[in-house]
């Protein structure tokens, strides 16, 4: 089974294009997030543990905001976990000078960015309407001191010791036009993961909803590879 963990949103109404792609060969579950409040990684991980599969194997795949979550998941060694799967994510620290950012942010109204600038930095130029519709009626449901929580959380997490420590293999999916998460995000799972993989795929921030197709083929071809179905 695969699990999918979204992104800021927290709904998985945005995996719609890949689950398309994956669900013929695999059973899918979106462990979606509350919208109501956010206390932290460590507090959301509580909350989803419950919910991960008994009795059958099963990968984590984690996009953006919900790198850490994964890692924290499996640091508990829950049975039958096989993989983690990371896609335009991280462990720790997304941004230079990140924790500067975190305290700026802290100190400002919650509110979004302009919608195309945040449009062309998540899909970057010639994102599909429906897409854009998609993103824009999903954060109009979403709390904004909710969202801002989750990017706060993001922006100071720290993750790496953790994923350090764990069994699992890694594939780290990285857009190779991803505006948001520079490529140190990828280098710094290689480097602290046991077991890693990189794989670029030409995609924005977005790599999971416009470029399904390769992501879908990118992730088969590894769990084959590692006997992992």
């Amino acid at each position: 089974m695969l699990c999918l963990l979204p992104g800021l949103d927290g709904t998985g109404r945005l995996y719609r294009n890949l689950r398309r792609r994956l669900e013929a060969d695999f059973e899918l579950r979106t462990l979606a997030y509350d919208s109501r409040g956010f206390d932290g990684y460590a507090a959301l991980a509580n909350l989803l543990a419950p919910q991960l599969p008994r009795g059958e194997d099963f990968v984590l795949i984690a996009e953006s905001f919900a790198g850490p979550l994964p890692i924290e998941l499996a640091a508990r060694g829950p049975p039958g976990l096989r993989a983690l799967v990371l896609a335009a994510s991280f462990a720790s620290s997304p941004l230079p000078a990140s924790r500067l950012l975190a305290g700026l942010l802290e100190r400002l109204p919650a509110m979004l960015p302009p919608g195309l600038l945040l449009e062309r930095v998540l899909a970057g130029r010639g994102a599909d309407r429906g897409l854009r519709d998609e993103l824009r009626d999903i954060l109009r449901h979403i709390p904004l001191p909710v969202l801002r929580a989750r990017a706060l959380a993001a922006l100071r997490s720290d993750a790496g010791a953790r994923l350090a420590h764990l069994e699992v293999p890694v594939l780290y999916l990285q857009g190779a036009r991803d505006r948001l998460i520079g490529r140190h995000a990828g280098r710094e799972v290689l480097h602290r993961a046991r077991d890693a993989e990189l794989c670029h795929i030409d995609a924005p921030h977005f790599l999971f909803q416009v470029s399904a197709a390769a992501a879908a083929a990118a992730i088969t071809e590894f769990l084959e590879r590692r006997g992992i179905g």
